[in-house]
């Protein structure tokens, strides 16, 4: 086990975990000064839209559960759907066999961050918008020091995004900024104001939604002014399921989330039965996760194709663990993951929000409304042409989405929120986490700390081997896989996910920790 990188952070107030500092420290200071743990959610997003605007904006999506203390666990979808022009007719028209990752093509999906926003800010919150956006609105005015890892996204973003409008926002002159130099984003203090100024409808039905139509004037993306008008989050109940006690919920299609539910599933069954001598823990969890991974195929827009009633039922796990714990099959080709960050934040009284926003992968589309400072996701770019296939492009249709995030309640009290970036990896991360802190009684940081493992996987593909961190390597290769995969060491690295947990102890206690793997920290509030 690795050594921990750094302590857990322990509150009787209140802990914010996000992967950007500044943005941890935003939102513990909200709450500091008064607001309530859904205030300090939208202060650490905003923040995260200019501190890590490589991974997230107000050109990207994202998803939410918010946990108010004795109330029903909230499902917030504010991921967009694709423009009512985008279709695949138009791809095959021109001559695409496939939808480009990058530029204006790819820019097929109407922006839902802000949505979300609408959401947990009219329902939860109890500070004014101008107040909440304030302190990213000043790292955008006045910038924020360069990371490393944020300078790293840059360059190795700018072979793809080079040709586009992101150039002149992020490495003008292909000039790259300086790790520690302070960097400035005028045009995005500006989008911010905006909303802060008008709340979040003026992103789709005000001034600013005149902008971003404005400002795509001349390009080839497909959205419009009826897209945005259109466009609204979507607010449910997440899915869940029973795993060691526990009540682990996840956010409902099109987020990938019920994958690790039905994982947990098979591993309950073989868990309960005992009798597979044949493989070790390690093998049993790996085995049950490709099972699990191969039924992802059911998960797209509800709207379009609803996941099956069945697909998280004890027959279900029952019949697909008979059918499937042979062979897997293999695939060579290597898979892009996408760019995402996640935080969560949680209170003595149990109340919690677990989110995360992506731009899919780093700095999306690399397209930028002229004038507007963000870059518009290309998360469309995740649908097939394939018109036979559940995630097959139609107009108006959300994609299957890697976005997913968790959290756990034990005996309907609040125990903890978690959740990563990593593109088709997130349920293996959320699967080791929940092991971790449930069937071997981890600390979160000590959880995080650990050392990972993945099978690299899409809904279009199988995986083609097994990646495991080096400190785990030696002990996890010897295994008895019985051939399921080959196995490959990799680094310590961002490909194994930055995950964040928050948890209640029984105290009443708030504890939290941080991904070593990325840039941010767990802070207590004092």
């Amino acid at each position: 086990m690795r050594p921990q990188t750094r302590p857990d952070a322990y509150s009787q107030s209140a802990v914010v975990s996000s992967s950007s500092l500044q943005a941890s420290i935003i939102g513990s200071n909200i709450i500091r000064d008064g607001g309530n743990i859904f205030d300090a959610a939208m202060a650490t997003s905003a923040a995260l839209c200019v501190t890590q605007n490589n991974l997230c904006g107000l050109g990207g999506d994202m998803f939410a559960l918010v946990r108010v203390d004795g109330k029903p666990i909230v499902d917030i979808n504010g991921s967009g759907r694709s423009s009512h022009n985008a279709s695949i007719s138009n791809y095959i028209e021109m001559g695409l066999d496939r939808i480009p990752e990058r530029g204006p093509l790819s820019a097929i999906t109407v922006p839902g961050l802000v949505s979300g926003w609408k959401e947990i800010f009219e329902k939860y919150c109890s500070f004014d918008l101008q107040e909440l956006f304030g302190p990213a609105i000043n790292l955008a005015e006045n910038g924020f020091p360069i990371t490393l890892k944020y300078r790293e996204s840059i360059e190795k973003s700018y072979p793809a995004l080079g040709p586009y409008n992101w150039l002149s926002l992020f490495a003008p002159n292909s000039v790259f900024p300086a790790v520690g130099s302070v960097f400035k984003q005028p045009l995005l203090a500006k989008s911010l104001k905006l909303i802060a100024d008008e709340g979040p409808d003026s992103f789709y039905r005000g001034h600013l939604a005149d902008k971003i139509i404005s400002g795509l004037k001349g390009t080839e993306v497909l959205l419009d002014e009826q897209d945005l008008k259109d466009h609204k989050a979507t607010i449910g109940r997440p899915m869940s399921t029973e795993y060691h006690e526990h009540t682990i919920y996840e956010t409902s299609p099109n987020s990938q989330g019920s994958t690790l539910l039905l994982w947990l599933n098979l591993l309950n069954l073989i868990e309960e039965s005992g009798n597979n001598d044949r493989l070790d823990n390690f093998s049993q969890d790996l085995l049950a996760g490709i099972i699990a991974y191969r039924q992802r195929k059911e998960i797209t827009d509800p709207d379009f194709h609803k996941l099956p009633e069945y697909f998280l039922t004890r027959g279900f796990s029952e019949k697909i663990l008979k059918e499937n714990n042979n062979m897997v099959e293999k695939d060579t080709y290597k898979h892009s993951q996408g760019d995402t960050t996640y935080f969560c934040i949680a209170d003595s009284d149990g109340n919690s929000i677990s989110m995360i926003q992506s731009n899919y992968l780093g700095f999306g589309s690399g397209v930028s409304p002229e004038g507007t400072g963000f870059i518009l996701q290309n998360r469309g770019s995740y649908f097939t042409l394939d018109e036979t296939h559940k995630n097959a492009l139609k107009p108006n249709k959300r994609t299957f989405h890697t976005l997913s995030a968790a959290m756990i309640e034990y005996e309907g009290k609040f125990r903890f929120s978690l959740g990563t970036m990593g593109g088709d990896i997130q349920p293996q991360v959320h699967f080791q986490l929940v092991k971790d802190l449930l069937r071997s009684k981890m600390s979160p940081q000590t959880a995080l700390d650990s050392p990972r493992w993945a099978f690299p996987h899409t809904i279009y593909e199988g995986p083609y081997d097994i990646i495991i961190e080096e400190e785990a390597f030696e002990k996890l290769s010897s295994m008895n896989l019985h051939g399921l995969l080959p196995i490959r060491k990799e680094s310590f690295s961002s490909l194994f996910g930055h995950a964040h947990i928050v948890g209640l102890e029984d105290n009443a206690v708030v504890c939290g920790g941080a991904d070593p793997r990325g840039d941010g920290a767990a802070i207590p509030v004092t």
